[in-house]
């Protein structure tokens, strides 16, 4: 049976495991898309989709709703298939390390990062006025975040460690995105060096298309 992938080029969370598919070169997938502005596409999924929210993946019995969860699935499905994007087994120390740069992806940056993006890009968009308060909540906390990173950096090539792995594809979107309302790799260069490596990447290149043309023409201002 053919899996299903429910998703949007407007939204950054399905570029997850739209990456893990491009990575692989998997394109035996049928994709449904959703209608993120109307949301007429939520009374056809959400008792599997438990909050709504795309991305969606049927493949057969299973559902799975959340992105990280359905890009590491894919990961794990087609282990065989193209980079491995995660260790294979191995000892509990370098399981316990990558795991860890994993984690602190949706814990430490996207919780800062994606409030940062909806008040400065999204909600201008659709006419609302910013919150400067979550900005100023957000914007301080997401800057000494980077400052992280960009020091893990120094010691290592890839958010993971030294190969390319599915925590660089956890972190790409909403940095990609980010971009348009900030500069992150002002005084990061490590930070910086990592991103014009992962983007270079031919797999991100044809992933991100969609989402950027887009926003090109949702959002104004999108390219400056």
């Amino acid at each position: 049976m053919t899996p299903k992938l429910w998703t949007s080029p407007l939204s950054w969370n399905c570029l997850r495991p739209e990456l893990v598919l491009a990575e692989k070169d998997i394109d035996d997938v049928e994709r449904i898309p959703a209608d993120l502005i109307g949301g007429k596409h939520k009374a056809k999924f959400r008792e599997k989709s438990i909050f709504g929210r795309v991305p969606l993946l049927e493949d057969g019995d299973a559902a799975i709703f959340e992105s990280r969860a359905i890009a590491r699935y894919l990961c794990l499905k087609y282990a065989d298939v193209g980079p491995k994007l995660m260790p294979e087994r191995c000892d509990a120390e370098t399981s316990g390390v990558w795991e860890m740069w994993l984690a602190l992806e949706a814990v430490e940056f996207d919780v800062h990062v994606a409030p940062v993006i909806a008040e400065t890009l999204i909600r201008p968009a659709l006419g609302k006025e910013k919150d400067e308060a979550v900005l100023a909540r957000h914007k301080p906390k997401l800057a000494n975040c980077l400052d992280v990173l960009d020091k893990a950096l120094s010691k290592m090539p890839y958010m993971g460690g030294d190969e390319y792995s599915l925590v660089d594809i956890f972190y790409m979107p909403c940095v990609f995105t980010v971009t348009r309302c900030l500069d992150p790799f002002e005084g990061r260069p490590n930070l910086k060096r990592w991103w014009e490596t992962v983007s270079a990447r031919e797999a991100w290149k044809k992933t991100v298309k969609p989402l950027d043309d887009g926003y090109s023409q949702a959002i104004p201002g999108w390219n400056k």
